[in-house]
């Protein structure tokens, strides 16, 4: 399909690191991004399982930041899990999901991986 290519190629535009990484303006939009749209599934502080779903934990994010993005993006069906991560590409700009991830990025926890292995 041509849209898997297309696909493939906006993904490969988003950097290996989060450019707003660090930065606190950015970290504080993206706590209430972060509160707004993705608490009530992920809990009030990304440990997993709000009280409106059971998100996974994203203090242990490991997939670095190309994924994270696309994940938000595009939703993501975990199999044997009845809830599924729905996309929010339509709903957060790019720049809003990089200052949430920004935020997420400072309640990592140990064995987190935010960046891309650099190969």
């Amino acid at each position: 399909a041509p849209m898997e290519g297309h696909l493939a190629r906006a993904e490969s535009e988003v950097p290996a690191a989060n450019p707003l990484s660090g930065n606190q303006a950015a970290i504080k939009e993206g706590q209430s991004w972060y509160r707004a749209v993705c608490g009530p599934c992920h809990g009030g502080r990304a440990a997993g399982a709000g009280e409106r779903g059971q998100g996974a934990n994203l203090r242990m994010f490991n997939k670095g930041f190309r994924q994270f993005v696309s994940t938000v993006k595009n939703g993501r069906d975990v199999p044997g899990r009845t809830q599924k991560m729905p996309p929010w590409g339509a709903v957060l700009s790019d720049q809003q999901i990089y200052q949430t991830g920004a935020y997420l990025e400072t309640l990592a926890e140990r064995g987190a991986n935010w960046r891309e292995a650099s190969n």
